[in-house]
C-alpha cells in the first residue's frame, strides 16, 4: 500500500507541475539594467550560453573550443579544457556551438563542430576533463536541450537530424529526419515537443512520441533562432530579418515583425509561459518584443501583434545566444556569427554579457 500511495503522490505532484507550466502569464514593465561584459574567459567568439535555475551561474561555449563556468555575481570563471585539434585535453577539439545545464542529473552538456556530445560535472574545478562523450552525429552539432526532469536530451546537427538521447543509459534512442538541409537552432519547453529551425528556411515542431512533425515555411532565409514561449506558442527568427509567432494549430504565423531585410536575427529567448521575447541581431542590437491583442480604434481590432516591450540596446558584438533568468539576462557575444565568419568585425568584442533584468507578471 505504501508504494501505491507514493506512486499516487508522485503523479499528483507531476500533475500540479504540469498545470503550472501550462498557466500563461502577462509580462509587464520589462526593465534592463546596465550591462557588464566579461571578456577574459574565451579567446574567440562566444557561441552559446545557459543559466542555472537560481541565476547564480552562467555557462558558455566558444569558437576557441572551451567551455567556461561563470559566477554571475562576481564574474569569476572556471575554464574547462579544449583546443582546436588538441585531442588529448579531455574537451572539445573544435568549436563549441551548444551548452545545456541538466540540473536533476548534475550535468553540463556541450556539443559542437567535432560532432560530439560531451558531459561535464558542472561543479568540477577549472581544467577538469569531461566525464563522458557520446558519438552519433555525422555533422557539426548546433544545439542541445534537455527535458526539465532530466530524462532525455535532444541534439540537432548540420547532418539534418534531430537525435534523442536517454540520459539514464547515455544512449541515442531515436534519430528523426525532416529537414532537407542542416538544422541550425533548437528549443524545448513542452515534453516531447522540441522546435527546430533549419538552413532549409523551415521551422518544425516535433511530436517525438509519435515520430511526426509539423512544418512551417514562411521564412525566405535560414532560420538561425527559435524559442518556445508556452504550451501553445513559439517564435522563429531568420536571416531574412523576420520574427514570426506560431501556434501548432495554424500553418500561418499568428503575427510577425521585422528588423529589416539586411539584418539577421541571430538569437531568440522567450520568457517561459510569458508573452515577451528577447532577440539579438548580427549587428549587436538586443531587442525585446511583447505579443498580445491590442484593442484598436474599433471594437473589432483585437488582432495579435508583436510590439516593442523595451527600447533596443546596442551591444558590442553579434548576439549569438540569449539566456533569460528571473533577474538576469545573459548574452553570448562575438565578433562574428556562431555558425560562420560572415560580417566579421574586428571592432566588436567576444565575451559573456550580463544584464540585470526585472519584470512583473500580471
Amino acid at each position: 500500500m505504501g508504494g501505491e500511495k507514493e506512486d499516487v503522490q508522485e503523479q499528483l505532484t507531476r500533475d500540479v507541475e504540469d498545470q503550472a507550466r501550462r498557466t500563461k502569464v502577462q509580462v509587464e514593465d520589462v526593465v534592463l539594467g546596465e550591462h557588464r561584459l566579461h571578456q577574459q574567459g574565451h579567446k574567440l567568439a562566444v557561441t552559446c550560453v545557459c543559466l542555472s535555475s537560481d541565476d547564480s551561474t552562467a555557462y558558455t561555449g566558444g569558437k576557441d573550443c572551451t567551455v567556461v563556468r561563470w559566477d554571475v555575481e562576481t564574474g569569476k570563471k572556471a575554464v574547462f579544457p579544449g583546443g582546436r585539434n588538441q585531442f588529448e585535453r579531455g574537451g572539445h577539439f573544435e568549436k563549441v556551438l551548444g551548452v545545456c545545464l541538466v540540473e536533476p542529473r548534475q550535468l553540463l552538456v556541450s556539443a559542437g563542430v567535432d560532432r560530439l556530445v560531451r558531459f561535464w560535472d558542472h561543479r568540477a574545478p577549472a581544467k577538469s576533463q569531461c566525464k563522458e562523450t557520446l558519438q552519433g552525429h555525422l555533422g557539426a552539432v548546433t544545439g542541445v536541450a534537455a527535458e526539465e526532469d532530466g530524462s532525455q536530451l535532444y541534439t540537432v546537427s548540420l547532418d539534418k537530424s534531430l537525435k534523442i538521447w536517454d540520459l539514464r543509459t547515455k544512449r541515442c534512442v531515436d534519430t528523426l529526419f525532416g529537414h532537407v538541409s542542416g538544422v541550425a537552432s533548437l528549443d524545448l519547453y513542452s515534453k516531447n515537443r522540441p522546435v527546430t529551425g533549419g538552413v532549409d528556411k523551415t521551422v518544425r515542431l516535433w511530436k517525438v512520441d509519435k515520430e511526426s512533425h509539423l512544418m512551417f515555411n514562411r521564412h525566405s532565409q535560414s532560420v538561425d533562432a527559435v524559442t518556445v514561449a508556452d504550451q501553445d506558442r513559439f517564435l522563429s527568427g531568420s536571416q531574412d530579418g523576420n520574427l514570426f509567432l506560431w501556434s501548432h494549430a495554424s500553418k500561418k504565423p499568428l503575427t510577425s515583425t521585422s528588423v529589416g531585410p539586411n539584418t539577421w536575427i541571430t538569437a531568440l529567448r522567450a520568457v517561459r509561459r510569458g508573452n515577451v521575447v528577447f532577440g539579438g541581431t548580427i549587428d549587436g542590437q538586443l531587442r525585446c518584443w511583447r505579443f498580445g491583442r491590442s484593442g484598436g480604434d474599433s471594437e473589432d481590432d483585437k488582432s495579435l501583434r508583436l510590439t516593442e516591450a523595451a527600447a533596443p540596446v546596442a551591444l558590442p558584438g553579434c548576439v549569438n545566444a540569449i539566456a533569460v533568468g528571473r533577474k538576469v539576462l545573459a548574452c553570448a557575444i562575438g565578433k562574428e556569427h556562431r555558425l560562420g565568419r560572415w560580417y566579421h568585425d574586428k571592432q566588436q568584442k567576444n565575451g559573456l554579457l550580463l544584464m540585470p533584468l526585472s519584470y512583473r507578471e500580471g
